[in-house]
């Protein structure tokens, strides 16, 4: 089974109807202005939207799971079988956990920012 939750997982996250780009597209869109380029010291609000699109990822995760008959476990469980055969599929599991990083998540707001202008 952990071949197919990867497999699904990067229909998802890198299809070419990934539902979950739609959604970091629309997240960026929507809180791109938080974001100042000009400035380094990064605000209390990017901690804020930062937070919120944790949580707002974590329940697409959730539904998509869902949707396909997963589990959280059955997630865990192919990442680790993937981790184990050092297969491709655990990028598509780095790529997920990097785009929950702080750093990476900020890094996007201001790509959007300047894509979306």
């Amino acid at each position: 089974m952990s071949t197919e939750v990867i497999e699904a997982l990067e229909e998802w996250f890198m299809g070419d109807d990934a539902p979950l780009e739609k959604f970091l597209e629309e997240f960026a869109k929507e809180h791109k202005d938080v974001f100042d380029l000009t400035e380094e010291e990064h605000k209390h609000q990017y901690m804020t939207v930062y937070t919120d699109f944790q949580t707002k990822f974590e329940k697409q995760l959730e539904e998509f799971l869902k949707a396909k008959g997963y589990t959280n476990e059955d997630l865990v469980e192919a990442a680790k079988v993937e981790h184990e055969k050092d297969n491709f599929g655990m990028d598509i599991v780095g790529v997920i956990i990097a785009t929950m990083e702080y750093d990476v998540f900020v890094s996007m707001m201001q790509d959007a920012k300047e894509r979306f202008a």
